[in-house]
């Protein structure tokens, strides 16, 4: 081959080297630092690329001690030093023992250059570090997405982001709930906003208020710790954020919700205890008017998801009232423990209009009895229920069957009932099948689909 042709070839396989350079950071700008500090080997052309990018995503598990990662850093902000803008800074530590030996003071100075140099995406997660996080992030004009995990969160008296639309809050410390109100209520464009306060961290505010005008997708998951000596006075969670498409609330720590002008559209994934006694059999009137008035509340919703811990307190709810109806509700999610199974025809009595019922099935024990309350057929199932899917994978116990019986003897307008076959010995599953075909179906237009465990993308039509 000619010099001339080896040349043209090698244009054509490396095309991407010849992309000016705002192009090549743009695209290293996708990748952490790490993957990008590789293309450096590729040639004398991509030697100094990464350190133009305008994004920063470091891991300490990629160096061998802090000094490493403090001088990696710092040639990083001398370099581009020049540049106007940092877009992003993501500093990510699991290791408590490179933690703990940190200059913190240098952590604070590497988000402050981060806030003069513009950044809009701030991303840290730094366990054990001991020092409040800076005060220049309150104020941060132009900042995008802060997400802050395992952090100290200082007080102020003034703050501004306007142009923050991501928030996520994972196992920071702050002083109060107060505190928290402010911050949202500094953010006026607002969208997706994430507080999570797991069972190691500490939970000791009254309540936890969430009010935006602008906030469209909010996910609260409260299981944090209460101090022993602490005045258990009851908990609160208060929402009002009209524009929310998204609401999920998981909560092991309030006794009362507020939540105000939830719209038709907005999806919602509960599960929530209510701060109740799960080895009692019956809920005093106080309660009963508490979980009322949460449903209430979510009577509006198209779409909902309700697991366990929720569905455990309406199967014990039910024992002395019915639910409050849910006349708009068409897509519902339900994650039972099978022991409360039972109460499904109840539930589904407060649906009237449900098109599509996903079901899943925790605790499953192969001996268990299914008896379906209600003596009445629900509305929807002759009416208006056309999709029926059982995740939890079938093994042929009586009770599965009693409940995949139930919806095809029933259902009058079902379209698809949808199964997940756990995979056994031939014969068994051969059983199971001939057992779902002999069973009568009320929706001649009914179609059972049954895929097998592990084969996902193979199923069977009967």
């Amino acid at each position: 081959m000619s010099e001339t042709g080896a040349t043209c070839r090698r244009t054509r396989e490396d095309r991407i080297s010849f992309l000016p350079d705002h192009l090549l950071c743009e695209i290293l700008s996708d990748v952490p630092t790490k993957t990008a500090v590789v293309t450096s080997v590729l040639s004398t052309r991509w030697r100094t690329i990464w350190l133009s990018t305008p994004v920063l995503d470091l891991h300490t598990h990629d160096f061998p001690n802090f000094t490493a990662f403090a001088s990696f850093i710092s040639r990083f902000l001398d370099f581009s030093s020049g540049s106007s803008c940092l877009h992003k800074l993501k500093l990510e530590s699991w290791n408590f023992y490179f933690v703990k030996s940190n200059p913190y003071y240098l952590i604070k100075k590497w988000i402050n250059n981060a806030v003069t140099r513009k950044v809009q995406h701030l991303d840290i997660l730094y366990p054990w570090f001991l020092e409040k996080m800076p005060l220049s992030i309150y104020t941060c004009e132009s900042l995008v997405s802060l997400k802050l995990s395992d952090v100290l969160l200082a007080d102020s008296e003034y703050f501004s982001i306007p142009c923050l639309k991501i928030m996520h809050l994972v196992n920071s410390i702050y002083t109060n709930g107060a505190f928290l109100e402010k911050l949202i209520s500094s953010c006026p464009v607002l969208e997706d906003l994430t507080v999570v306060k797991d069972r190691d961290a500490e939970y000791d505010f009254e309540a936890l208020r969430v009010r935006s005008q602008s906030l469209k997708s909010l996910v609260v998951d409260i299981d944090g710790h209460t101090y022993m000596d602490s005045e258990n006075t009851g908990k609160a969670v208060v929402i009002d954020a009209p524009g929310l498409n998204y609401l999920s609330l998981k909560d092991k720590q309030s006794t009362s919700f507020v939540i105000s002008k939830l719209s038709l559209s907005a999806k919602v994934n509960v599960n929530v205890s209510f701060d109740m006694d799960f080895d009692t059999d019956v809920i005093d009137s106080s309660k009963r008017s508490v979980v009322r008035t949460f449903f209430t509340m979510l009577s509006t919703v198209r779409d909902m998801t309700l697991r366990g811990t929720t569905l455990h307190i309406i199967s014990l709810y039910l024992k002395h009232e019915l639910l409050p109806q849910f006349p708009y509700l068409i897509r519902f999610n339900a994650v039972f423990y099978n022991s409360d199974l039972g109460k499904l025809p109840n539930i589904l009595q407060s649906c009237p209009n449900l098109k599509s019922l996903v079901l899943e099935l925790e605790e499953f024990k192969m001996n268990d009895l299914l008896v379906l309350s209600s003596s009445s057929v629900p509305e929807c199932l002759r009416s208006s229920l056309e999709h029926v899917e059982i995740k939890t994978l079938i093994r042929g116990a009586v009770a599965e069957m009693e409940l995949v019986k139930y919806f095809l003897e029933n259902s009058a307008v079902l379209k698809k009932l949808k199964l997940c076959l756990r995979r056994g010995r031939m014969n068994e599953e051969s059983i199971i099948l001939m057992e779902l075909l002999g069973l009568r179906r009320c929706s001649p237009s009914c179609e059972v689909v049954v895929q097998l465990e592990e084969l996902k993308e193979t199923s069977l039509k009967l």
